[in-house]
């Protein structure tokens, strides 16, 4: 079976961000990127489907040089190819589906993988243009997936999906190939890379593509701006307050403070005593014991 997993290199959001001039930039001393979690467990689908049935696996990412790293990390992982489609410009979901799409004519494969949303837009729309293009089906939410007539030719060949819903509840579907699958990136976390496999992925190929010019790109990017701090609402004085009230109002900025109560001590019978004396004195009871 002939894999391609779409993966993208993201800024760790663990980490304190800040948006300077459009241009996010992350609170550190250095940089600190990886893979988002969707796309590590695509990754890690696409590397257990190949050690179950067999073929290879296709690592592609779209982009400048964050891509390259993102492909390094798969090349240590253990993916037969990587293919770098180079973007000088930043591409929105839709634009970079369509450069996936096309840098992949060019290698046919049975079967994509994907995060079901990226690890910093978060759209959720890459999976579905990639489908889209290729006019194959979509399955989204994947948690895991198994091959039906593993030894059959591809065109009679089944996935048997299982797709995480709301409220841990799971579906079962079953999908022909070729397919798009987008992985969901529940409880999954950032696998552990051995420095003798870094140091074989640094001395790996990655296959240049090159998108520029071509009709892929989508939406462009204008302007990232922080969020506006929104004023917080307060009530307007009564309408009949007095001029001093009014200005209380003012200063407190609405905020009414609380009266202090008082902290009764004692044996029980006092206690309820203090209570009595205490509703008495607002009203609430009649003196004498008649309060029916």
């Amino acid at each position: 079976m002939r894999i391609a997993v779409c993966v993208k290199q993201v800024l760790d959001t663990t980490l304190p961000l800040r948006v300077t001039d459009g241009v996010v930039h992350q609170v550190a001393r250095r940089p600190i990127a990886h893979l988002g979690l969707a796309d590590c467990a695509a990754l890690e689908m696409a590397l257990a489907l190949r050690a179950r049935v067999g073929g290879t696996v296709t690592a592609v990412s779209a982009g400048a040089a964050e891509a390259v790293d993102a492909l390094r990390f798969c090349l240590a992982r253990g993916v037969d190819r990587a293919l770098h489609v180079q973007r000088a410009n930043e591409l929105d979901p839709v634009g970079a589906g369509r450069a996936v799409v096309c840098a992949l004519a060019a290698a046919p494969v049975d079967l994509v993988t994907s995060g079901a949303a990226s690890g910093d837009g978060a759209s959720g729309l890459f999976p579905a243009v990639v489908a889209a293009a290729l006019g194959w089906p979509l399955v989204t939410g994947v948690a895991a997936v198994a091959v039906e007539n593993a030894d059959a030719e591809q065109a009679d060949q089944w996935l048997t999906v299982e797709r995480r819903l709301e409220r841990g509840d799971r579906e079962t579907v079953r999908c022909p190939l070729p397919a798009v699958l987008a992985a969901d990136g529940a409880g999954v976390e950032i696998p552990y890379l051995a420095l003798r496999a870094i140091r074989r992925a640094a001395r790996l190929p990655i296959e240049q593509v090159s998108q520029e010019g071509s009709d892929a790109a989508g939406c462009e990017l204008l302007a990232l701006e922080a969020p506006r701090p929104r004023p917080k609402r307060t009530s307007g004085p009564a309408a009949g307050a007095s001029a001093m009230d009014r200005l209380s109002h003012l200063l407190s900025g609405g905020v009414q403070r609380k009266q202090s109560g008082e902290f009764v001590e004692g044996t029980p019978s006092a206690v309820a005593a203090e209570i009595v004396r205490f509703l008495e004195q607002r009203g609430f009871l009649r003196s004498g014991g008649n309060n029916g």
